[in-house]
């Protein structure tokens, strides 16, 4: 047995630590597609508790391990590849809810605890966590914060920092820090519960977290909308300038809405909660705007928008295999989604390649999914320059390894390099947690 894994097995029991050639298939898959070098890990740990990952990073430091942390490792091959590693820190059983404050509308739980679990044990007091991330299934607190995956959402509640509003995490030496609170006016001590949000485990590893919850809406209704490239982009900038107040609005690619069983041509879906007369009210008065501007419209009951909305997120994230397919995330102007999908196909003509694609118009932030039979890292740039020369960007999240070797991942031009270095000197001055999977290999 590894070293690594007996000295381990003295802190946590052997029943919480996994030498490599104990390590299940699929993670093991998971794992080398996060890590630059063929070798791997000598061995994946799973701490029960705050105190016993306190233990495990403390040993960790001491004996200047490299460490990649993760959750249950659904989006542990997104980002860049991590080099040097010693060690795989998994928090899937770190997995309590600790407090649901019900009438302050907070919780708090361990980072391992699943989404979708939480969502249930909250919905029994009729409240949930405005998030949809990537992977719901799979997706754990920690990872959701750690990437600050969210969706569609987002347009009505914000994205992940502005849900979280306390924060434990364990630093490289073992040492157990928080910030925040339980209440959601805290403005003590400085902002950690921001600079952990899409750290990618860079920084520190999150051990509970405490976000706001909301009451469950009485009706939801969705509008599905279809036109020209020009009737949409009209439709939507309306939309965004009207008083309406959906709580999700998606620009949907072509060759996307024909996998949803709606005919090929651009899409808006937008989505309206509350109380059932209010919601009816702006969904005809969407539904009278674009029958206006040469649009085909319909109204999606609560039990078939469920179904919807589930079935665009898997289209959306779902991949052949872990590390095969292309996703990327980007931001744009709202004015300019539309634009961004002619793009593409610009850029592939006069072969166009089978692509996916889903902006968030109105946050002007979204995913893009692009599969390619042969897959090459020219596509990747010239819709990365496109997006450049429109004041946005484009990250890549998944992607092949040959990939990720050709390409800077994320693709990072601003001026904040300075300021990321310095706080990874002074969380990580020696780099053990992540290493180089950030920005400019930080």
């Amino acid at each position: 047995m590894a070293a690594i894994a007996i000295q381990l097995e003295s802190i946590i029991g052997p029943d919480n630590v996994y030498p490599w050639e104990r390590i299940e298939v699929s993670r093991q898959q998971a794992i080398r597609q996060a890590i630059a070098a063929e070798s791997v890990p000598d061995c994946i740990v799973y701490p029960k508790n705050q105190d016993e990952l306190s233990a495990v990073m403390a040993c960790a430091w001491q004996n200047r391990w490299r460490v990649l942390p993760c959750g249950h490792g659904g989006k542990l091959h997104w980002g860049g590849l991590a080099e040097g590693i010693d060690l795989v820190v998994s928090t899937a059983r770190m997995n309590r809810l600790i407090r649901h404050a019900v009438g302050d509308l907070t919780l708090t739980g361990e980072a391992g605890l699943k989404f979708i679990d939480l969502q249930t044990a909250l919905g029994q007091e009729r409240q949930f966590l405005a998030l949809d991330p990537a992977y719901p299934e799979t997706a754990t607190l920690g990872g959701i914060v750690a990437t600050a995956s969210t969706g569609s959402l987002r347009q009505r509640y914000g994205g992940v920092r502005d849900m979280l509003i306390g924060v434990s995490f364990v630093r490289v030496d073992g040492k157990v820090a928080k910030a925040g609170g339980q209440v959601v006016k805290n403005v003590a001590g400085y902002d950690l519960m921001k600079l952990m949000t899409g750290s990618y485990g860079t920084l520190a590893i999150l051990s509970q977290l405490t976000f706001r919850t909301y009451p469950l809406q009485a009706a939801s209704k969705t509008v599905v909308q279809l036109g020209t490239a020009e009737a949409i982009a009209d439709l939507s900038l309306k939309l965004r300038a009207s008083v309406l107040t959906p709580i999700a609005i998606d620009i949907c690619s072509p060759i996307l809405m024909a996998a949803m069983g709606e005919r090929e041509a651009f899409g808006l879906a937008t989505r309206f909660q509350g109380i059932p007369a209010g919601i009816d009210e702006q969904a005809q008065r969407l539904l009278d705007m674009g029958s206006t501007m040469d649009v085909t419209g319909r109204l999606l009951e609560a039990g078939v928008e469920v179904d919807y909305w589930r079935q665009a997120d898997q289209r959306l994230w779902n991949s052949e295999a872990v590390g095969e397919g292309v996703i990327c995330k980007l931001g744009v102007l709202p004015t300019g989604s539309i634009g961004l999908m002619q793009a593409i196909d610009q850029l592939t003509h006069p072969n166009p390649l089978p692509w996916l694609a889903r902006i968030h118009a109105s946050s002007g932030l979204g995913v893009l999914r692009l599969t390619f039979e042969e897959k090459t890292a020219d596509l990747l740039l010239k819709v990365r320059s496109h997006c450049e020369s429109e004041g946005g960007f484009l990250t890549i999240l998944e992607a092949p390894k040959a990939i990720k070797r050709q390409i800077e991942v994320w693709g990072y031009r601003g001026n904040s390099l300075d300021i990321m270095r310095r706080l990874k000197s002074q969380f990580d001055s020696e780099g053990l947690l992540s290493p180089r999977r950030f920005v400019q290999n930080l």
